[in-house]
């Protein structure tokens, strides 16, 4: 999980990652399939405090926000 997939993306393509024609995949040298997925879209938490120190500040979309509360795990608004 990244905060920047087109970040990611480019530099794989720099690498010589063969890209795929769907979304943020590319098969790595070994050929193994890679995903890259955005931290703010996922169902995945940080605390606040391991955030703060990694030096991170990311956020999650409304929609992560909403999966999560409805399986009772995020109750912040």
């Amino acid at each position: 999980m990244v905060d920047d997939r087109n970040e990611v993306m480019a530099l794989a393509k720099t690498a010589g990652a063969k890209m795929m024609d769907r979304g943020f995949n590319f098969l790595d040298p070994w050929g193994n399939h890679i995903e890259i997925v955005a931290y703010r879209d996922v169902q995945y938490l940080k605390l606040d405090e391991v955030l703060r120190s990694m030096g991170l500040a990311l956020d999650k979309s409304e929609e992560a926000l909403d999966e999560l509360r409805k399986k009772g795990i995020f109750q912040k608004n």
